[in-house]
C-alpha cells in the first residue's frame, strides 16, 4: 500500500499563512492505483475499478490531511488535437495505449470528482501539465501559494518561492531551493534541461551524449538554451573533460533545441474547460456520491469517511 496515515505532512505548511491551491497531476495516482490494488476490485457490473480506488483514496486521504480550501483535478484527454504533436508527431508515439479496461477507470475518476465536488479539467489540445501550469499562473495572480501534487519532474518547472512540489505517494517535498539540489538546475530551467538531454518517457529527443548532468553543467554557464545557442563556439573553453567533444555534438544537433525546448515547456496560458471555474471546496454532494458509490459497489465504511470530510 502507498498511501499514509494521517499524521506526518502538516509540517510544511505551518508557516505560510497565503491562501494556497492544491493542483492534481491526476493520471500519476490513476495509474498507480492500477499498479498497486488487485484488479479483483470491481465495481457492480464486475469490471476492474482498482484504478478508482487507488486514486479516489489518495484524493480522500489529501482531503483528510489538508483540509485544502481551493483544489483542482487535471486530466490528460484523448489530444485529438494535440499542441506537441504539432509541433513533433512523434511525441510520445512510443507510449502504447491504455488498455480499455483502465480508459474506463479514468472516466469513472472524472464522475467522482464531480460527486465530490473538486473541480476537474482537460483539454484535447493540451496536457495535464499545461492545465496546472495555467491555472497555478492565474492563483498566483490571485495571491495564492500553490502545491503540486505529483511524481512528474516536468512540474518542478512551475515552482515558485513559495509553492510547493509533492510526491505524494513517496512523501517527498520539494521547495523552490530544493529543486536545484534534487535535479541540478532551478525550476526556471528544468525546460531547458529536458530541451537538451530528451525525455526518453515522452519520447523528446536530445542531444546524444547530453544526459542531466552535462546539461546541468552547460546550464550553469549559460542559463538557457538561446544562451547555448549563442555561444556554441565557447562551449570548448569550459572547464570539464571532454568539453571540445559537447561543443561539436551540441553544434550537429542545435537545429532540434528550439522545437526540444517548446515541448519541454509547460504551457502557462491554455485554453480548457471544466464544469465549473470555481476551485474551493464546498464538500460533497452527498446524493451524486452515494449514486456512483453504488455503481463502484463501494462498502460503507468507504462512504462514510467521504461524508465525513467537511470543507474548511
Amino acid at each position: 500500500m502507498y498511501f499514509h496515515e494521517p499524521s506526518r505532512k502538516m509540517h510544511f505548511m505551518a508557516n505560510n499563512n497565503k491562501k494556497r491551491a492544491y493542483l492534481v497531476d491526476s493520471s500519476i495516482y490513476i495509474f498507480r492505483g492500477w499498479h498497486v490494488y488487485p484488479e479483483h476490485i470491481t465495481d457492480s457490473e464486475g469490471n476492474p475499478t482498482n484504478a478508482v480506488y487507488g486514486f479516489t483514496e489518495f484524493l480522500r486521504e489529501l482531503i483528510a490531511l489538508e483540509q485544502p480550501e481551493y483544489i483542482a483535478c487535471a486530466f490528460d484527454a484523448r489530444q485529438t488535437n494535440s499542441y506537441r504533436r504539432e509541433i513533433y508527431p512523434e511525441y510520445k508515439a512510443n507510449r502504447p495505449p491504455a488498455p480499455e479496461e483502465l480508459k474506463r477507470q479514468f472516466k469513472y475518476c472524472r464522475d467522482f470528482c464531480r460527486a465530490a465536488g473538486i473541480a476537474d479539467f482537460s483539454s484535447n489540445r493540451y496536457e495535464a501539465d499545461d492545465i496546472i501550469g495555467t491555472l497555478a499562473t492565474r492563483l498566483r495572480e490571485q495571491g495564492y501559494a500553490i502545491t503540486i501534487l505529483s511524481a512528474d519532474k516536468d512540474l518542478a518547472q512551475l515552482v515558485k518561492p513559495g509553492d510547493i512540489w509533492w510526491d505524494f505517494a513517496r512523501d517527498k517535498i520539494l521547495h523552490y531551493r530544493d529543486v536545484e539540489k534534487t535535479f541540478g538546475v532551478r525550476p526556471e530551467l528544468i525546460a531547458d534541461l529536458l530541451a537538451l538531454s530528451g525525455d526518453a518517457i515522452d519520447n523528446v529527443p536530445g542531444i546524444p551524449g547530453v544526459g542531466y548532468k552535462m546539461a546541468s553543467n552547460l546550464l550553469s554557464k549559460y542559463p538557457s538554451v538561446e544562451d547555448i545557442l549563442d555561444n556554441i563556439d565557447n562551449i570548448s573553453q569550459m572547464k570539464f573533460r571532454g568539453s571540445a567533444r559537447i561543443q561539436k555534438l551540441v553544434d550537429e544537433h542545435k537545429h532540434i533545441l528550439p522545437m526540444t525546448k517548446q515541448l519541454t515547456t509547460i504551457v502557462t496560458d491554455a485554453e480548457f474547460k471544466g464544469p465549473r471555474d470555481d476551485l474551493r471546496w464546498q464538500g460533497v454532494n452527498e446524493s451524486a456520491l452515494h449514486s456512483i458509490f453504488d455503481f463502484l459497489d463501494a462498502g460503507p465504511g468507504r462512504r462514510e469517511r467521504w461524508l465525513n470530510l467537511e470543507p474548511v
